[in-house]
């Protein structure tokens, strides 16, 4: 027998420097006969058990003085036997206040804005931050106790949430079944630890080298002639946005620290705030700038990103025979297209035909036309283009891989469906973006397949380098994208590259089988 928890913590969306106000927990004991499993996968056995509809369920409601911190907590899912499910409405906040009050995670937990999120497939544009209010009005039908205005208020709103999310959870687990996303939301749930080590770790930071490079884009700006409008508007944009990060964010420890969101893309995809480090500009645009971050003393970065992983994952998916078997020769798929386009040996194939062949296969792969491919080729790659030898490269990508063409038919086809019905595309894993009627886009319906399953492996990598770094001493501090930075001992390094390049590799070809997968792996002594 188990007795899931559900627990509020008061406190605001960002666990660092939060201040726990009311904890509430609510108890919920299934019947004996109740079937134990063993994982976040069947949360429902926490809480289809919870008699959440039949009367109010005993709370315990604590106000911030009469807890020693957060560790009078720490019985709840250390000394119970058998090991309690706890429910939380934001557990990658509240496991965070657990990290950061020295507590150990608890090892079987599950979130209702992880199960939300995963349900509104992305028809519900901000489900990762609805209001807890709205989730019980609309999955409940009733409502929580008004405001925060006194005291006692305060422990009955608390407490009162603490038994909603028990119910939330209840109603949510058979519909992440019936749609085939309790493998997901299990996932989801289980990669937070990964993502707050990485939050706390941060990432190393030459602050004063990073205020002389900032300095250095006030002093151009300052003397550039007026007419160059287009490097004065990327000034602009340096100065505006990266001007006083080494003032506002670099902590005593000479660290970065950011906020990852696992989920607040559709894809699946990470994205950063407080500050937004996937954004932090390549070395053509902002000279000097990576070279800022830094591993921490007697350390080395190991940099490592995924090569070519969306064309990979498109071949997988689509199918492409054509593009699975230039991946598995191990040739380069620009190459190949450039020697279609080109009408000669790939071999033969110049530095500008092989870039006007990444350009097409970056920009067809995902259904831009041949209109917003001129555009795209001339701001991305500084390839100016008429009509004709765009509608030319379109052509020569359609017709080296078909099994691409056939995929984009397909698509389309669900978009002339989706006038009158919703329409619903799915990832490897079985994460789903739905677009109701009368809302399709055919470009989305292409790139949340390929994208999101991508993202799904990098997750797997995440997590299982979490497990394995610290077997030699290193620790993930930074994901951008499809690309993973870890911090390992220098005596470590060469170890710690070819751990993080296995691991990598390993994890998205559980999602992708079909072609080889390549990862592209440094050691540096700095970000690049």
């Amino acid at each position: 027998m188990r007795t899931p928890e559900g627990a509020r913590l008061r406190s605001g969306d960002d666990p660092r420097g939060a201040r726990v106000e009311w904890v509430a927990i609510a108890l919920s004991t299934p019947p004996r006969d109740a079937a134990d499993a063993g994982d976040a996968a069947d949360a429902a056995d926490a809480a289809d058990a919870a008699e959440c509809d039949s009367g109010p369920l005993p709370v315990l409601s604590l106000h911030a003085e009469a807890l020693a911190g957060l560790t009078c907590l720490r019985p709840l899912w250390t000394s119970a036997d058998p090991v309690p499910y706890l429910v939380f409405e934001d557990a990658h906040r509240a496991l965070a206040l657990f990290a950061a009050a020295g507590l150990p995670l608890p090892s079987r937990y599950g979130c209702t804005t992880v199960a939300g999120t995963l349900l509104a497939e992305g028809a519900d544009r901000r489900r990762d931050h609805r209001p807890l209010d709205r989730s019980v009005r609309e999955a409940l039908e009733f409502e929580l106790p008004d405001g925060l205005l006194t005291p006692h208020s305060s422990e009955r709103r608390t407490a009162s949430e603490a038994q909603a999310l028990l119910a939330l959870l209840r109603v949510s687990t058979p519909v992440l079944r019936q749609r085939r996303l309790a493998s997901v939301y299990q996932f989801e749930c289980a990669l937070l630890p990964a993502v707050i080590d990485m939050e706390r770790a941060g990432v190393g930071v030459d602050a004063a080298k990073l205020e002389r490079v900032a300095s250095a884009w006030v002093r151009e700006r300052g003397e550039l002639d007026p007419e160059d409008t287009q490097r004065s508007a990327r000034l602009d944009k340096l100065i505006s946005t990266y001007r006083w990060w080494a003032r506002d964010y670099v902590d005593p420890d000479r660290r970065i620290r950011c906020r990852l969101h696992p989920l607040a893309a559709d894809s699946g995809r990470f994205s950063c705030t407080s500050p937004n480090l996937q954004q932090v500009p390549a070395e053509h645009t902002a000279p000097g700038m990576r070279a800022c971050f830094v591993p921490a003393p007697g350390s080395r970065l190991i940099i490592a990103d995924y090569a070519q992983i969306e064309l990979r994952v498109a071949a997988h998916m689509a199918p492409c025979e054509a593009l699975k078997a230039v991946f598995r020769a191990g040739r380069d798929p620009h190459r190949a297209t450039a020697a279609n386009l080109a009408g000669k040996p790939e071999h033969a194939i110049d530095k500008r035909e092989r870039k006007l062949a990444k350009a097409i296969n970056f920009g067809f792969l995902f259904g831009m036309g041949a209109r917003r491919f001129r555009q795209y080729a001339l701001s991305a790659y500084d390839l100016d283009l008429d009509e004709r030898q765009a509608a030319e490269a379109r052509e020569a990508f359609f017709r080296t891989y078909p099994g691409i063409a056939a995929w984009h038919q397909r698509t389309r086809g669900l978009s002339r469906r989706s006038k009158h019905e919703a329409i619903t595309v799915t990832t490897a894993m079985g994460r789903r973006r739905t677009f109701l009627a009368g809302e399709f886009s055919f470009n989305s319906a292409l790139n949340i397949p390929v994208q999101g399953t991508a993202a799904e492996g990098f997750k797997l990598a995440m997590r299982d380098l979490h497990l394995a770094l610290p077997k030699v001493g290193g620790r993930g501090v930074l994901v951008v994208h499809d690309e993973y930075v870890a911090e390992v001992p220098e005596a470590e390094a060469e170890a710690g590259r070819a751990l993080v390049e296995g691991c990598m590799i390993a994890a998205m070809q559980r999602v992708i089988d079909s072609v080889p997968v390549v990862v592209e792996a440094e050691i540096a002594d700095h970000w690049s």
